[in-house]
């Protein structure tokens, strides 16, 4: 049976279908989007994302990776462009028209298996709205398969939508540039706000896992953090950064909050099935004369594959019976209670000089803050 052009089928069904798919593809994009700015640019000491689902469904994992853009254009801009192309073409009911969507979406679902391959096996994880995206990127596309004759791209048609492209990605950086000059104007939105927050005060417990000791320091830190967290790495990624510019102006201490409630009490289900095990991990490392600092970035050096390496260091250094020790859990939920006066409610959150920051905050920002704190101990 000779295929149709999917603009003179007449079932309401692949309308509707097509309708939908292109609207979902749009609202995950523009979702990816806008995730992608608040994360490279936020502007409050408090963030927090809804497909941040565990470890390995988790939006973080993808949009701090360097796929997630092309010169600081999100990629999730063109899944708005295609989304959008693909919708258009119902009203314009033009075959070269469509001809040239239907090649378009073949080279979408191309990146999109690219993306996802990136993602599970380079990344460890995947971004659930990412997900959501190439699915239905792959639905349409079958659609169009069933429906149209040809996927031979008219070129004048090619040319319109590469300048549309053109012109979108132009004013998306365009848009990315005055966000990075205007970091400078956040950062001191943001002091006002870190002193417009109530102190709540160091915690009660104190920690003997410290990523920096100095005594008097001006700055104290202490973080609340999970080995299996993407965002967490990121924020441990910061502390070289940190030791460099405040090195002994700083005291840093580790405190151990898993999202797992194989040793949090807080947490109902084990979103982060290794955290526990990864801080019964360095506890015992710790306790053979280990330097924490090191294990700290041993740990979220090698997260893309905490369940081997754990498994590994806890065989070659013998911690079998350090890990499996009460004794050890009871030292990780003495710390973990610790949160309790903070609300914790995310992973990272920590307490810069008594005051509670969600999330991570570009180093720019953060040192502003620091800085700030230095100028006033004077």
């Amino acid at each position: 049976m000779t295929k149709k052009s999917i603009y003179e089928d007449s079932t309401i069904n692949t309308t509707i279908a097509v309708f939908l798919l292109s609207a979902l593809m749009i609202g995950f994009s523009i979702y990816l989007t806008g995730h992608y700015f608040d994360l490279k640019f936020p502007t409050g000491l408090e963030s927090g994302s809804l497909c941040n689902i565990s470890s390995f469904f988790n939006c973080d994992k993808t949009t701090l990776s360097p796929a997630s853009n092309i010169g600081g254009i999100p990629i999730s801009l063109f899944g708005i462009i295609v989304g959008a192309l693909t919708m258009i073409g119902m009203f314009v009911k033009n075959e070269n028209y469509e001809k040239t969507v239907y090649s378009m979406l073949i080279l979408n679902f191309v990146g999109c298996v690219v993306l996802f391959c990136y993602s599970l096996f380079i990344l460890g994880g995947l971004c659930p709205f990412c997900t959501l995206y190439y699915i239905a990127s792959g639905l349409i596309l079958l659609i169009f398969y069933k429906k149209s004759a040809s996927y031979f791209p008219h070129f004048p048609i090619v040319v319109t939508f590469a300048t549309i492209v053109l012109i979108s990605a132009f004013a998306m950086r365009m848009n990315n540039n005055s966000k990075v000059k205007a970091t400078s104007a956040v950062a001191n939105d943001l002091i006002k706000q870190y002193y417009g927050l109530p102190n709540l005060g160091a915690p009660t417990i104190p920690s003997e896992f410290k990523i920096a000791t100095a005594a008097n320091a001006p700055i104290k830190i202490q973080i609340f953090s999970d080995f299996e967290c993407p965002a967490c790495r990121a924020l441990s990624e910061l502390m070289p950064q940190i030791l460099l510019r405040y090195g002994g102006k700083v005291d840093i201490s580790y405190y151990f909050y898993p999202l797992d409630n194989a040793c949090n009490p807080s947490i109902e289900r084990a979103m982060h099935q290794f955290a526990c095990k990864g801080a019964y991990t360095a506890v015992c490392q710790s306790a053979t004369g280990k330097d924490f600092g090191l294990v700290h970035d041993e740990i979220f050096h090698n997260q893309e594959r905490l369940p081997e390496y754990l498994d590994e260091t806890i065989k070659n250094n013998k911690l079998e019976k350090c890990v499996a020790d009460p004794a050890t859990k009871a030292k990780v939920v003495s710390l973990i209670n610790a949160a309790n006066s903070f609300n914790i409610k995310s992973t990272p959150t920590f307490i810069l000089n008594g005051v509670k920051i969600e999330g991570v905050l570009p180093s720019d920002q953060l040192f502003a803050i620091m800085d700030e704190i230095l100028k006033r101990s004077k």
